[in-house]
């Protein structure tokens, strides 16, 4: 199964390198996905832009996985959670805000004036977060390892598994006309 789904991942990856444009690919893909989800025109730009972007500057986190993401921590829904510990699209601790805020002066400056609650307001800003969060996982923990970078993410042992099914399920949605 682990097998099935790793050839499945290259398989989607490799598509995306050898036949797109980085930014346009992303943007379509997480579009397509958030409209999936019900989410607003504005909103769904908003959130495919900031992916897009962030995808340019970090394409080691593929954008695919991102968004995987993203449906299985809120299914697209801008909320609190973890008995309102987590916020938002990705559902961001305190604890990950702040440790991007350490490698990203601009982040941190930004956090600075507002409070992790209020994060809630700023979609394209907790989504730059978590992708560079996710990001940092990779490059700083898990040596480019996405699937311990996930588990990690989730503090679960299986939590790829969930990130995994959930990909093969909107990239089936992403791939429809």
């Amino acid at each position: 199964m682990k097998n099935r789904l790793l050839f499945t991942l290259l398989l989607i990856l490799s598509a995306g390198i050898l036949f797109g444009n980085l930014y346009t690919d992303a943007y379509n893909y997480t579009f397509k996905i958030a409209k999936y989800y019900g989410v607003n025109d504005e909103r769904a730009k908003v959130i495919a832009q900031t992916v897009a972007e962030e995808y340019e500057k970090f394409p080691q986190v593929p954008y695919q996985i991102f968004v995987a993401v993203i449906v299985s921590e809120s299914g697209f829904k801008n909320l609190y959670g973890d008995s309102g510990h987590a916020v938002g699209y990705c559902q961001l601790h305190e604890s990950a805000t702040d440790y991007v805020a350490l490698f990203f002066p601009e982040i941190k400056h930004i956090l600075s004036k507002i409070s992790h609650d209020d994060l809630i307001k700023f979609p394209a800003l907790q989504i730059r977060i978590a992708y560079r969060y996710l990001y940092l996982i990779m490059k700083n923990i898990t040596n480019y390892n996405i699937i311990k970078a996930l588990n990690f993410w989730n503090n679960s042992d299986k939590y790829y598994l969930r990130v995994f099914d959930t990909l093969v399920f909107i990239d089936s949605i992403a791939m429809k006309n």
